[in-house]
């Protein structure tokens, strides 16, 4: 199969925020190629990590690990559900799953990004947050 990465849309991973706590998120996807799949799962771990810290970091992805190859991963809309096993200074590790599957662990680094909250990330939160 040729995957198309000129199409890449990582705006399109998460459809919405199901719910969000202090311990977990859970989001759910449209039916996405497993590319985007994957950068659902990191988002929604950033998106968590920002979430606790009131949106005043940057998030990103540094390692993916224990992550099982499942065919057509993504074919059909997704429920992520991550919990936060650990968090420190410099970011914080999830365990994710998919469908109420093992899926795998997530690290998320952090850097602190200004005073008052990241606008864009802060509004996107409330937007998916909002969808039914």
């Amino acid at each position: 199969m040729d995957l198309d990465f000129c199409a890449f849309d990582p705006s399109r991973a998460l459809e919405s925020i199901l719910s969000c706590d202090a311990r977990q998120i859970v989001t759910r996807t449209n039916s996405l190629p497993p590319y985007l799949a994957l950068e659902a799962m990191a988002q929604t771990c950033g998106m968590h990590l920002r979430y606790l810290h009131d949106f005043r970091i940057q998030a990103y992805l540094v390692s993916v690990a224990d992550l099982l190859y499942a065919p057509g991963l993504g074919a059909k809309p997704l429920t992520i559900r991550a919990d936060i096993t650990a968090r420190t200074k410099a970011g914080a590790s999830y365990a994710v799953t998919v469908d109420d599957g093992p899926a795998c662990r997530i690290l998320i680094g952090m850097n602190a990004a200004s005073d008052s909250p990241d606008t864009f990330f802060q509004s996107r939160f409330a937007c998916l947050s909002t969808i039914s």
